[in-house]
């Protein structure tokens, strides 16, 4: 019975991970298809070039309500700590490879931040957010911003457990997992990186909007939260 329980969890994260919150504000609230949008992509950032602050932070927390609801109901329902991780992982994975998209997806950076608030240490949390916000603030680049963290997620997890890695040798296999799918789903921003050609945060008035000029891609501009009657 605990396995057949196990079972529908799994299937469940992975379920819950592959709705497609950036795809379902952008069509309710704005009328428009995220994924014809700046990027393409379904995931918060591409939100906030394309709709403003208050949708990107909605999606963003949207999202990391995926990962965070995995784990924590794993744990609830009284799953070991290895059990929780890997529905946490699936959550990830459905927000990569969405079963509603026809397994394509985001990037997994929120949905990898609520699997990281719910399963691993404050210390963890902190160092993988400081590295984000301090990439993304140096170089303007958002992409920047979520890579570094990528790297720097199982560094910080391997540096907090090295002397318990007996207990907790999920914990840092998900960080290695969760990174490297992370990296893998930058590939094309990492290319853009390299060409010169990624669109920047910009500065100033319209700071919610993402500069794009370069990559060659429109915007819908700085939205309001909810379009116009």
């Amino acid at each position: 019975m605990e396995t057949i329980k196990i079972i529908i969890w799994l299937v469940a994260s992975y379920l819950i991970g592959s709705i497609p919150f950036g795809l379902i504000v952008s069509k309710l609230l704005f009328h428009a298809d995220l994924r014809k949008l700046g990027s393409g992509n379904i995931g918060a950032t591409n939100v906030l070039r394309n709709f403003g602050l208050q949708p990107f932070v909605a999606v963003m927390l949207l999202d990391m309500s995926k990962g965070f609801i995995a784990v924590a109901v794993a744990k609830a329902s009284g799953f070991s700590n290895s059990w929780a991780l890997l529905a946490g992982l699936f959550s990830i994975v459905g927000h990569n490879w969405s079963l509603y998209l026809g397994f394509k997806g985001g990037k997994g950076i929120a949905t990898s931040a609520g699997v990281i608030i719910a399963a691993f240490p404050y210390q963890v949390i902190i160092a993988v957010v400081g590295i984000f916000l301090l990439g993304a603030a140096l170089t303007r680049y958002m992409s920047v911003g979520s890579i570094s963290a990528a790297f720097a997620f199982p560094i910080a997890t391997y540096i907090y457990f090295m002397h318990k890695l007996d207990a907790y040798w999920a914990n840092l296999a998900l960080a290695i997992l969760a990174s490297a799918f992370a990296i893998y789903k930058h590939r094309e921003n990492i290319k853009r990186l390299m060409e010169g050609t990624e669109p920047k945060i910009s500065k100033g008035k319209k700071g919610r909007k993402l500069e794009d000029r370069s990559s060659g891609r429109g915007e819908l501009g700085d939205r309001h939260f909810f379009p116009p009657r």
